[in-house]
């Protein structure tokens, strides 16, 4: 019964936010776009712009980190549960770095592996956060099981 109220709590969540962070993407593509077309920046720092659509994922780490932390008061469990959105905030301070270095210099595909190796870095990262904090609450649910409980 636990996990099941677990679940409902973080879908009841995701659901309210879902509309809102949806508007705010498209409004940032949108603004993104018609940056680009009319304003003589360069595109580095136009794109730097439409990445502040990442805000509500940052706000969605928050709030769901926040809501996972009452699941359980091991000290350990209560260290880790942040650290998705500490690791989301790094990513998007590498990738302004990223889009930082690009606009200083002419690195070349530098450029595109730095940003592979980012993906690819998170990707693993999440895959051993779950693992980990799976060992610590075994009634924990991670963001798969919570995409396909919002499907």
């Amino acid at each position: 019964m636990r996990r099941e109220q677990h679940i409902r709590q973080l879908v009841d969540y995701a659901r309210q936010g879902k509309a809102r962070a949806f508007i705010l993407a498209v409004a940032s593509i949108i603004l993104t776009g018609t940056l680009l077309r009319t304003l003589e920046l360069s595109a580095p720092i136009v794109f730097s712009l439409g990445f502040l659509g990442m805000i509500p994922l940052l706000v969605r780490e928050w709030k769901l980190g926040t809501i996972r932390r009452s699941f359980n008061d091991d000290s350990s469990y209560q260290k880790l549960i942040r650290l998705p959105f500490w690791v989301t905030v790094f990513g998007l301070c590498l990738l302004y770095a990223i889009l930082g270095w690009y606009e200083l210099g002419t690195p070349n595909r530098s450029v595109f592996l730095m940003l592979g190796a980012l993906v690819i870095g998170m990707f693993f990262f999440q895959r051993t956060f779950d693992r980990v904090i799976l060992k610590l609450e075994p009634d924990y649910i991670t963001d798969r099981e919570l995409n396909r409980e919002l499907k």
